[in-house]
C-alpha cells in the first residue's frame, strides 16, 4: 500500500501544550505499546486540564544529540494545546513548540503505516537533523482507520524550545 503524503512548508506560532510525558525509544514503544497507553491516560484525563483549546491531540517527539537508532531512547509527549499555563493535574508536564517555519507532511492511513511517512521523510532528507518533531491529531479515535490523517511538522526554522 503507498502512503499518501503531501510536504507544504508553513509558518506557526508558539503552541503551549500540557500532557503526559515518557522517554522509550522507538523499538520499546512499538513492542509494548507505551505511546497508545499514554495517549489513553491523557484522554482520559482531558477534564483535568485547564484552558484546553480544540479537541486535537499533539505527539511532540524529542531527540538526543548525536546518533539515532530506533533503540535510542527519546522523550515523548503527548498532549494537548492550551491557550495559557493553569495548575498543572498531578504527574502531567508542560511543554512549549517553538513559533518558526516548519515542513508539514500529511500521513494519510492507519496510524501503524506511519513509520513508511517518516520513512519517506528521511528519504526526502526533510529537516534530517532535527532536534524535535511532533504529530496532530485531529480525531485520536480514528487514527486506525485508513481514512486517517496525521500531520507531522518538522522544525526547519524554529527557534529554541524551551
Amino acid at each position: 500500500m503507498m502512503v499518501n503524503t503531501r510536504v507544504q512548508s508553513l509558518e506557526r506560532e508558539t503552541t503551549m501544550l500540557v500532557g503526559l510525558s515518557v522517554t522509550v525509544s522507538l523499538n520499546e514503544d512499538l513492542e509494548n505499546g507505551v505511546i497508545v497507553q499514554l495517549r489513553e491516560g491523557l484522554v482520559e484525563s482531558l477534564h483535568r486540564i485547564p484552558n484546553r483549546v480544540g479537541d486535537g491531540i499533539y505527539l511532540v517527539q524529542i531527540y538526543p544529540d548525536g546518533e539515532w537508532t530506533p533503540d535510542v531512547p527519546f522523550q515523548s509527549i503527548v498532549a494537548v494545546e492550551v491557550h495559557a499555563m493553569g495548575k498543572l493535574p498531578t504527574g502531567f508536564t508542560q511543554h512549549t513548540l517553538p513559533a518558526g517555519v516548519y515542513a508539514k507532511v500529511i500521513h494519510t492511513g492507519p496510524e501503524s503505516q506511519i513509520g513508511e511517512t517518516y520513512d519517506f521523510i528521511q528519504s526526502q532528507d526533510i529537516a534530517s537533523a532535527r532536534p524535535f518533531d511532533f504529530e496532530y491529531w485531529t480525531d485520536v479515535h480514528s487514527v486506525d482507520e485508513e481514512a486517517s490523517v496525521i500531520d507531522i511538522y518538522l522544525p526547519l526554522e524554529a527557534q529554541e524550545s524551551s
